[in-house]
């Protein structure tokens, strides 16, 4: 006698494409909403403050920091750095969270591990990551990696505890083989989970790497930022701060549009 132990899924009815159609027509308004807003108070502070550029101003001055060229290697620097240190802190922090999620002795031993070195400033490891690596990428890549790893950690130790008991007995029944468990099972079910910490791991490595350029690089946006303040040139200051939160806008977009796809497919 066999015995069914799920019981059966409720059909799920689509929304119409109308109703999401004007859904998201409705969202993105307000999002134009918001900005403007921002930008409104933005230029009424200006107004208030010689300290504070004016939008136009700082447009204008972004425009012919792009026009002139003498951006790009900046730009190019920090992308690179966030990059690098994304993709290193992707490398250790995902097969770590999954093993000390699989793991009861690994995650007694390193869940305290993690918690507590999560709390720890990075910027305190930069001198060290300065002697190591020098000034440059690397060091700023390794400041994006130290940084980023632990959210990346703690989301996939969580995404791996939280999977459904049911499903590795599923495996076993169809006797799928350890990577095809992994790749099939667990990270399909995972995948909210590790979205979730790629973005914060993004934002993360982001500000980092924008703040190890503040103290010691050759080349990058904070670094740019920091000599546009030490010269007064507000302008120029503002405009790559408006570029700054666009890059870290975008990113943290395309990101949640990805989680968004994963969750409505698991």
């Amino acid at each position: 006698m066999s015995t069914d132990v799920s019981a059966p899924a409720a059909p799920k009815t689509a929304a119409p494409s109308g109703a999401r159609t004007t859904t998201t027509i409705k969202d993105n308004l307000w999002r134009v909403a918001v900005v403007l807003a921002l930008i409104a108070i933005w230029a009424g502070l200006s107004v208030l403050s010689d300290l504070v550029s004016s939008p136009a101003a700082s447009f204008a001055a972004l425009a012919e920091l792009f026009a002139n060229g003498s951006i790009y290697r900046h730009l190019g620097t920090t992308l690179e750095a966030v990059a690098i240190g994304f993709l290193i802190a992707a490398a250790i922090g995902f097969p770590l969270g999954y093993a000390i999620g699989r793991s009861k002795f690994l995650g007694a031993v390193f869940d305290p591990i993690v918690a507590g070195a999560f709390a720890i400033p990075r910027i305190v490891f930069f001198p060290v990551l300065l002697q190591i690596s020098g000034v440059g990428v690397g060091a700023q890549s390794a400041m994006a990696a130290l940084a980023a790893v632990f959210p990346i950690i703690v989301s996939t130790t969580a995404g791996v505890r939280a999977i459904n008991p049911v499903l590795p007995k599923l495996a076993r029944s169809l006797s799928l083989s350890r990577l095809q468990t992994v790749t099939k099972i667990y990270v399909p079910a995972m995948a909210p989970s590790l979205m979730v910490g790629i973005r914060i791991g993004f934002s993360i490595a982001f500000i980092n790497v924008i703040i190890a350029e503040f103290f010691a690089a050759r080349a990058g946006l904070g670094l740019l930022a920091l000599r546009a303040y030490g010269r007064l040139d507000l302008p120029s200051m503002y405009g790559i701060i408006v570029l700054l939160a666009a890059i870290a806008l975008i990113g943290n977009m395309v990101l949640w549009a990805v989680e968004r796809r994963l969750s409505k497919k698991s």
